[in-house]
């Protein structure tokens, strides 16, 4: 068949460029190789897995789980919401499913500050036009908030409302946005959580889920605004777009006519193939994630398919500097195990080794791994240079990633807490740098492609996701980076690229 468009994976970037496509009235067909979740009944945990039962839904095609902290449990191969990637000693932590990466992200969408998306981004990108334009455009689509008082005042917020007490004692004022011209501070920054539907948990009226720590498998009380509660919901209003759900992408190459084609096993929730096409397409939009899209785009080059994507594709690739860090043994209660990630940030843009910044990161686990739930767990993420690439292996046809931890990202975190340790108390343990859900880069804009997406060589072929971002979204989330972006490249590219038929 063909179709004007076609849109490789839901994500920040394909949900973008799905929305602003049919809203252009382009006939679109965006793919997506998991299931669509759908809450039936937000007072159960009916639709998702949850930390305390893992089971199939919540991991991709997997018969026993690795998830990071619950590796091990026998579980049924199902198309799950995340799709663990082991390469080296990494974990690298993929959502699957329509809503892509936000159906296990934290909510978090977090803007960069202008210093280090300046250090990272092209200059031809305008930090004052992201500002003023797609940041904001961003955030009113999702509907994103920053956590309320009542909220933060419940027991369900409790290491939250620590860690900003913590953070003050240390000397970290209150700052009004992430952007500070690289001081010292805390910020609330908008979230992608309904907090009113977190305020019916509380109350009660919902099943726990936000307030229960729950956030990599999805949320069952549909506290967590995912793309396809909005961006996804709006690209389908238009009827120009159709979602095609278990539809996992296989090849991608020209034509000699012009345009594409794209190679598709059709699978069932075990995985099975139970169907194979080819579609074909005039405009094709690169968003099936950083290690989705890099696959895809280095077996095409290397096989012939896509013969004039530059030598640089595979190269940039970085994790965000993101570690893991504890200060446990502390003199009050945190309740670790309770309420959601992020919320409130500690900017650490002064530290000596490297700029980062700290959010807490409760999981359900910590009510028994730490019985005097005197503890704060933390993600930390680095404004480190560190950089890996992937390459193609014939013999396997496999695609490798080379790519060690930086070990100064690590050295940053540590300073961090034992910062805030020093004025606080507590004790350290080593931090930990095994696991991200941030990879970025690999077809880096200003290499493979410009800078609104266009892959040099092969026109009508775009990037839209976290491949273009150049290894780093300056050790901040990059979800709403990501999406932000993808609103500027479809702007440019509808204007100039795309005539409606």
């Amino acid at each position: 068949m063909n179709v004007q468009a076609i849109v490789i994976g839901s994500g920040f970037g394909g949900a973008v460029a799905a929305l602003r496509l049919g809203e252009a009235g382009i006939e679109t067909v965006l793919l997506e190789r998991g299931r669509r979740w759908t809450i039936e009944d937000p007072t159960k945990n009916a639709t998702f897995a949850t930390f305390r039962n893992p089971d199939g839904r919540a991991e991709w095609l997997n018969t026993v789980t690795k998830t990071p902290g619950y590796e091990g449990i026998a579980i049924e191969k199902y198309t799950g919401v995340l799709e663990i990637l082991e390469r080296g000693n990494y974990k690298f932590l993929v959502g699957c499913g329509v809503g892509g990466g936000s159906l296990a992200y934290g909510g978090i969408l977090i803007q960069p500050p202008r210093e280090l998306f300046e250090q990272v981004l092209p200059s031809s990108i305008s930090y004052d036009e992201m500002d003023s334009v797609y940041f904001p455009r961003v955030h009113s689509v999702i509907g994103s908030a920053p956590i309320p008082d009542d909220v933060l005042e419940s027991e369900y917020y409790l290491g939250l409302k620590v860690l900003e007490q913590h953070a003050l004692k240390a000397g970290f004022p209150y700052v009004e946005s992430t952007n500070t011209g690289l001081t010292n501070g805390i910020n609330r920054f908008p979230m992608g959580v309904d907090w009113d539907i977190v305020r019916e948990e509380i109350a009660g009226k919902r099943v726990p889920s936000v307030i229960a720590a729950e956030f990599w498998f999805g949320n069952n009380s549909g506290g967590k605004k995912t793309l396809d509660q909005n961006y996804l919901k709006l690209a389908e209003q238009t009827g120009s777009v159709e979602i095609r759900t278990h539809h996992v992408v296989t090849k991608v190459a020209e034509k000699l006519e012009g345009g594409y084609e794209v190679s598709v096993d059709i699978i069932n929730d075990r995985g099975e193939v139970i169907d194979q096409q080819t579609l074909t397409c005039q405009y094709l939009f690169m968003a099936a994630g950083v290690m989705g899209t890099c696959e895809l785009l280095m077996k095409a080059k290397a096989k012939g398919d896509l013969p004039r994507i530059n030598d640089t594709l595979g190269q940039g690739f970085g994790n965000d500097g993101d570690t893991y860090a504890f200060r446990t043994n502390l003199s009050e209660k945190t309740n670790p195990h309770l309420g959601g990630p992020g919320a409130i940030v500690v900017l650490n843009y002064e530290n000596p080794i490297y700029p980062c910044v700290m959010m807490r990161a409760p999981l359900p686990r910590f009510e028994t791994d730490f019985p005097n739930h005197n503890v704060i767990g933390s993600f930390v993420f680095a404004m480190t240079p560190h950089r890996g690439n992937f390459s193609y292996d014939p013999a396997s046809d496999t695609v490798q990633l080379n790519f060690e931890s930086d070990p100064k990202a690590k050295e940053a975190a540590k300073y961090l807490a034992e910062l805030l340790s020093q004025k606080n108390g507590g004790d350290v343990p080593p931090i930990a740098a095994q696991v991200t859900g941030h990879q970025l880069g690999g077809a880096c804009m200003g290499k493979v492609c410009d800078d609104y997406g266009r892959v040099a060589g092969h026109p009508n072929l775009y990037i839209v996701d976290g491949s273009l971002i150049p290894g780093s979204s300056t050790c901040v989330n990059p979800a709403l980076t990501i999406a932000a972006i993808a609103e500027r490249c479809l702007d440019r590219i509808l204007d100039e690229d795309i005539k409606p038929s």
